[in-house]
């Protein structure tokens, strides 16, 4: 029966095959990198690795204080920086330790995994899911966080981890900024940990993957021996090829996200290379594996999906036996794999009859790929937050104190016009599964050719303009004629809708710098104008709030990369243009207050200020202003002349009268005992 009390934690980044100084015991591939080869490749990685995760948690700062202004925003920030995360993960893992990986299911998975024309992997699986998997090797969590990126869904996926990695420098605070469940393997602390992590995950509209390992840690010699001591203490038969799972921490996920995900994802991942009898992380360490150029020769996955309302999670026996079963096929099929170098294509009892000569072996269709990222773009948009942000701060005018507040504020009106502006990102389903159902319903009333209905669900197009484009490249003509002239869903709004939107942030800057009544209390941070104190007291806005319900109604599954990434640096850019518009008005009006300095009291009566009267005329005196100043060091004295209205006797500009001899300017002469020297 499956091990209780423990919940399922991934190991991270424990075990001996993180060791940067270990090489791979008994490695199947050779070296390919000498000794200064191992250096420089160690120094490329590590300062590539490290400049990317410090610009990944720069960003995680930079946008902590979205989640004050505007919560929804903020998780589509942080989901936006979790894709980074994966990104630099893969990039590291295609230019240092380029690895094959091979990936084939049982008939539940079905219509779930293509290879696309450029040979890249594809995974259609929903937008919610929680994702169970054995635990071989310290990279098991990184290959199954790149699964996610060929679904895109590598912003939204939730790992559980040790406590422990919670207090690592930098990957430490950038996983809590992720949400990712810390577990002490205490199920009384655990649970409640559980639960609260469970309160943001519960919405069946957010995107989610929710990844686990059962067995708790990786596959070791140590970890091996107590697996089968508790296999032994409760009279089960321990496993070959896998440590026993423990069942607690999976059922109470179960539990509590039934109502609002359907599937449970099995994935049995294998490294090829592996000798009987040995463990992968003594083989594969960080130094084979980046430094060496020894990676896995392949990284095997086969996959399988059961729906969650079919397994008993209400009786904690019967679901213990349960997934010792599904283990005890898993330890089935990679016996096979073991043997056979494939994955095989029945069930799992006819895979080890297969394996003991009973049955005639039958190897799974699958499809051979790599792991890669989407090129240098994709890369360098990691630091697209950080050198926004430097740049706008460079062009804000710090001569005055700035009003945070008030820049949180602009950030969350300008975020909502973004997400008007960006017209040209289409509003999409929900999720990729409700785009396959309305296909096959569309494909039941009127049914398509049978080539073109397996290209759309390849494809999924998510706008009317894919679909548009899918249909008139799909090779029938007729097809292609009437979608040509249908009426899709351009890239763009309307010219008319454009203007109009131009037309309203124009509207909100010019109301953002309009004067406001001062010294009165804010009614939220959203209402605070640059330049003056917001109000209690009820009045018109400027312009209306531009459209609220967009945000509801642009759902952020699937689309992070599209939505995220352009508010992130066009928010920033617009706040600072923003603030200095306001400056440079302020200036003109009042003149810039000097840092540090009181603006000036003006003297009124009824309200109206009263200028100071010499020789009964009005003389007004300026501010001390930093604009006034500087006005003041340019003007000419007072009784000098301008140039070219000098007087001028018999034709020949007459000479400016000098002091008498001897004498001293103002403020230079010299005192003796009180007295002129």
């Amino acid at each position: 029966m499956a091990a209780k009390g423990t919940p399922s934690v991934a190991s991270g980044f424990g075990g001996a095959g993180m060791s940067l100084m270990k090489s791979g015991v008994n490695n199947p591939n050779p070296i390919l990198h000498g000794g200064m080869g191992q250096a420089e490749r160690a120094f490329s990685a590590g300062s590539t690795f490290l400049s990317g995760l410090l610009a990944i948690s720069a960003s995680q700062f930079i946008g902590a204080p979205l989640k004050l202004v505007d919560p929804k925003f903020y998780d589509s920030y942080m989901a936006w920086t979790k894709e980074s995360f994966a990104v630099l993960m893969t990039t590291i893992t295609q230019w240092w330790s380029p690895t094959l990986v091979r990936v084939s299911g049982d008939e539940s998975m079905k219509g779930q995994l293509y290879q696309m024309d450029d040979g890249t992997l594809k995974c259609n699986f929903p937008h919610r899911l929680v994702l169970m998997a054995n635990h071989q090797l310290y990279t098991d969590w990184l290959y199954l966080w790149w699964i996610a990126y060929t679904n895109k869904m590598h912003g939204r996926i939730y790992i559980i981890l040790k406590e422990s990695l919670k207090q690592l420098p930098i990957f430490g605070w950038g996983a809590q900024f992720y949400n990712f469940i810390f577990l002490s393997r205490k199920w009384e602390t655990d649970k409640w940990r559980f639960k609260q992590a469970f309160n943001h995950l519960r919405n069946p509209e957010d995107p989610m993957w929710l990844l686990i390992f059962p067995e708790g840690t990786n596959l070791s010699e140590v970890t091996r021996a107590k697996s089968a001591s508790w296999a032994k203490k409760s009279g089960t038969t321990d496993m070959k090829n896998q440590l026993l799972p423990r069942s607690t921490g999976l059922q109470f996920c179960l539990q509590e996200l039934k109502a609002s995900t359907n599937w449970l994802y099995d994935c049995t991942i294998a490294y090829e290379g592996v000798p009987k009898g040995m463990y992968g992380q003594d083989i594969y360490t960080l130094k084979s594996s980046f430094f060496e150029g020894r990676p896995p020769k392949s990284v095997n996955m086969y996959w399988r999906r059961y729906r969650i309302a079919d397994i008993p999670l209400d009786n904690d026996a019967v679901f213990g036996r349960w997934l010792t079963n599904r283990w005890r096929e898993k330890d089935y099929i990679l016996e096979y794999f073991y043997k056979f170098g494939h994955f095989p294509a029945c069930d799992a009892v006819s895979a080890m009859q297969a394996v003991e000569g009973k049955k005639p072996p039958q190897h799974a269709k699958a499809i051979s790929t790599e792991v890669k990222g989407g090129g240098w773009d994709e890369f360098l948009s990691i630091f697209g937050p950080i050198t926004t942000a430097a740049g706008a701060l460079s062009s804000v005018d710090m001569t005055e104190p700035l009003n945070f507040d008030a820049i949180l504020g602009k950030v969350a009106m300008q975020q909502q016009l973004n997400l008007l502006e960006l017209g040209k990102a289409p509003i999409t389903t929900k999720s990729q599964e409700a785009i396959r159902g309305a296909l096959q319903a569309a494909n039941l009333q009127k049914a398509l050719p049978p080539g073109l209905m397996d290209k759309l669900m390849k494809e999924l197009p998510d706008t009317q303009e894919k679909m548009q484009k899918l249909l008139a490249n799909s090779g029938f003509p007729d097809i292609a004629a009437r979608a040509a002239n249908a009426p899709a869903a351009k890239a763009q709004l309307p010219p008319s809708a454009q203007q109009s939107i131009r037309k309203a942030a124009l509207q909100v800057q010019q109301g953002v710098i309009r004067a406001s009544p001062p010294g009165r209390k804010a009614n939220s941070v959203s209402s605070i104008p640059v330049g003056g104190e917001a109000s209690n007291t009820p009045r018109k806005p400027t312009t209306p709030n531009p459209a609220k319900s967009m945000q509801k109604s642009m759902p952020m599954a699937n689309m992070q990369a599209m939505v995220t990434r352009p508010l992130s640096t066009m928010a920033v850019q617009t706040a600072a243009k923003t603030l200095r518009n306001a400056a440079a008005q302020r200036a003109k009006q009042n003149g810039a207050v000097l840092p540090g300095q009181a603006p000036p009291k003006k003297a009124s009566v009824n309200g109206s200020a009263v200028p100071k009267k010499v020789n009964g005329v009005a003389k007004t005196t300026s501010p001390l202003t930093a604009a006034n100043l500087a006005a003041a060091a340019k003007k000419p004295p007072a009784g000098s002349k301008a140039v070219g209205t000098q007087k001028s006797v018999n034709g020949k500009v007459a000479a400016a009268k000098k002091p008498p001899s001897g004498s001293m300017a103002v403020g230079t002469q010299k005192y003796v005992n009180g007295k002129k020297a």
